[in-house]
């Protein structure tokens, strides 16, 4: 089993740093992947995140023109970006053949996925192959799963990833997914693992096993809360273990990640109670504080509104919905 690998550092990982990568650090991780040979950098998003807004993001939070033309050329790897259909028109893709990006990925969450065929159409219209990211995927049981392929599967993307946002999923709930993706589309499958409940590599074998054929990560794990697969450790698993088999040169990703770890990271990736607590629960890394705070002021046990808020699966987490959970608890 040989996986496609995409290093996703630069985009994912701007929720560690609002996206100040200086040019500087997107030449060294772009051409440091290259030269490892890594199937596809992703450099960003076009047109900004859907899970964090921010006034103060870094250039790789939209990839204008002049970002994408300052990209180092790249002798192996395809480039891509990452499109959010409810923060990004259709039409804000239009300028991106002239660019160095070969792929566009349409992330959308389960109740937004509608949106995802218009957008793989456009990619498509534009010469680009199409990637769409189902998100939240924790939160999709099997016949959802079914009917999300379907409603994507008629664009024809190129390929299908689920994305365990939350950082929730076990081993023994990937493969079942992987599956029933495979059953319904006509394109390979890939896996986006987060680290919360320290399985992002277990996670990411899992789906391999099942057939997912495409593994994302970012160098040191870096993104949000407890982060990704690591590239660096997705690459020497499959170096050291005779299953699989990857050509990327496990030295040039080290450096990568070295130069990541020394010059880029803020802080280094830790896993700690707020991490581990949303993907026990099964929640947004980012409503957390939100959960802890409220949870006081109600005396109530954090761990379980958090429980509650999961069970839920509430599309957006505000300060109102929390305390309407706590004074359910009360009996309010």
């Amino acid at each position: 089993m040989k996986p496609v690998l995409l290093d996703c550092t630069l985009r994912d990982g701007g929720n560690q740093n609002d996206w100040q990568f200086t040019p500087g650090d997107v030449r060294t991780v772009v051409a440091t992947l290259d030269n490892a040979g890594v199937d596809v950098i992703e450099v960003g998003y076009r047109g900004g995140s859907g899970s964090k807004s921010s006034d103060t993001a870094g250039p790789s939070a939209q990839c204008s023109p002049e970002y994408l033309a300052a990209l180092p050329q790249t002798r192996h790897a395809e480039l891509a970006v990452m499109v959010v259909p409810t923060v990004c028109p259709v039409r804000a893709m239009d300028d991106l053949p002239d660019s160095p990006i070969g792929m566009v990925r349409v992330a959308a969450y389960p109740w937004n996925i509608d949106g995802v065929p218009e957008y793989v159409r456009a990619v498509h219209r534009l010469g680009l192959r199409a990637s769409v990211n189902v998100m939240a995927v924790s939160y999709v049981g099997l016949d959802e799963l079914r009917a999300i392929a379907d409603t994507i599967g008629g664009a024809r993307p190129d390929v299908v990833y689920m994305a365990d946002s939350f950082g929730a999923l076990t081993p023994d709930t990937i493969g079942a997914r992987v599956e029933t993706l495979l059953e319904r589309l006509d394109c390979p499958v890939g896996i986006h693992a987060h680290n919360n409940l320290g399985l992002g590599m277990s996670n990411a074998l899992a789906a391999v096993e099942a057939g997912a054929t495409w593994v994302d990560a970012s160098l040191c794990g870096m993104a949000r809360g407890a982060g990704n697969l690591a590239t660096e450790q997705a690459v020497a698993t499959f170096r050291a273990w005779s299953r699989y088999e990857t050509d990327v040169d496990l030295v040039e990703v080290c450096n990568a990640a070295e130069y990541v770890a020394e010059q880029v990271l803020p802080q280094p990736m830790v896993v700690r109670r707020a991490e581990i607590a949303a993907g026990v629960n099964d929640h947004h890394y980012y409503y957390q504080h939100r959960i802890e705070k409220i949870a006081a002021r109600f005396d109530l046990d954090a761990w379980e509104v958090g429980r509650q808020i999961g069970l839920r699966r509430l599309r957006k987490v505000s300060d109102q919905s929390v305390e309407d959970v706590c004074h359910e608890m009360i009996g309010g």
